[in-house]
């Protein structure tokens, strides 16, 4: 066999080794690519089903709070029953009103009208102390439930926005793996391509005739001629003669 010929085969057999090694390796690629995005996709679905418990409890919080809103920002207004009726009020009242007339029966003027003034003042001043407690009360009970609640709704806020955010890195590894994997599966059907042309070439040359490796019988062949003898120069001349 002809030394070109021997070439041709290996070049034959080197681009189709070519071709199956390209395509192992696109295959290979791809399989890792779709791995790596099963890991992440499942790390993701971890990681959300962990936070929802907290979404959950920020959207019932929420929803507590705005049913609550009309409450919470309404004005304190309370009435002289309601403010004789809050704990420890007639005690006071009571207890108050007999110190004036004690210390105003030890200066001799019990039943007089300095008593009946005294009463009315510490009676008024027990009564704007007491509405003032209950105003800052109620403020202070309507801040903590506010506080409570919006507190559990920024928990459940911080658990979406974390969700989010692993949702969008995952999204974005997922498609730099599959981005990764086509441009391996380009690379893979460019080197198929390559070998399967190499192949193709080294085969055509290996089924030359061998003839077409020697330029006098390929001569011959074509002009039906035989080689010139020497010239009186004595170089051989390979003009053919027909003949």
């Amino acid at each position: 066999m002809p030394v070109a010929a021997i070439i041709g085969v290996g070049a034959a057999v080197g681009g189709i080794a070519t071709a199956i090694g390209a395509s192992h390796a696109a295959h290979a690629q791809e399989r890792a690519a779709q791995n790596a995005t099963n890991v992440e996709q499942a790390q993701y679905a971890q990681t959300r089903s962990d936070l929802m418990p907290y979404q959950n409890q920020g959207r019932a919080a929420l929803n507590e709070l705005q049913s609550k809103m009309g409450y919470l920002t309404s004005p304190f207004n309370m009435t002289q029953d309601q403010l004789e009726a809050t704990p420890g009020y007639q005690f006071n009242l009571s207890q108050g009103l007999k110190s004036v007339n004690n210390a105003m029966g030890a200066r001799g003027l019990l039943n007089s009208g300095a008593v009946m003034k005294g009463a009315s003042q510490y009676a008024t001043g027990l009564a704007d102390s007491t509405y003032l407690d209950q105003f800052n009360m109620d403020q202070q009970n309507k801040a903590n439930i506010y506080n409570k609640l919006m507190g559990e709704a920024q928990l459940g806020v911080g658990a979406a926005a974390q969700t989010g955010a692993y949702g969008i890195q995952t999204a974005t590894n997922v498609a730099g793996n599959y981005m990764g994997a086509g441009n391996a599966a380009a690379a893979g059907y460019m080197g198929i391509a390559n070998g399967i042309s190499q192949a193709a070439n080294g085969l055509s040359t290996a089924l030359l005739p061998s003839s077409f490796y020697n330029p006098l019988t390929a001569k011959a062949g074509i002009y039906g001629g035989a080689p010139m003898a020497a010239n009186t120069n004595g170089f051989v001349d390979y003009g053919y003669r027909n003949g």
